[in-house]
């Protein structure tokens, strides 16, 4: 019987229990050459993942979706636009307030009409 067969034999005696992987098959060519066979492992269900959505090209020639045409065409609450110029702007919410001294001040008519 060949030496290698008898170590391969001894191995995979010894390893049976052990081991509780499959066996896998060993075969020694020559002193420079050993070929194993590793079968494939199942993949567990519970560690794989869904497909992802298939998300439909849009066939529109416009660069734009329709996300962004409905938020620009969509009426806003109006406290909200200093908030959003100020993002725009990077400046502070404040800039974007109406004066209220404006507001305030007299519309008196000039006494001279010609200045």
């Amino acid at each position: 019987m060949n030496v290698g067969r008898r170590i391969f034999n001894a191995i995979r005696l010894s390893n049976r229990t052990y081991s509780k992987l499959p066996p896998e098959l060993v075969v020694f060519m020559d002193d420079s050459m050993v070929v194993s066979w590793h079968p494939e492992q199942p993949f567990p269900y519970e560690c794989s993942k869904p497909l992802p959505p298939m998300i439909p090209k849009p066939t529109s020639v416009l660069k734009i979706g329709e996300a962004e045409i409905k938020s620009v065409f969509h009426k806003t609450n109006p406290k909200m636009t200093p908030h959003e110029l100020a993002k725009l702007t990077y400046t502070t919410k404040h800039r974007w307030y109406p004066r209220a001294r404006s507001k305030k001040a007299k519309t008196t008519l000039p006494d001279r009409p010609y200045l």
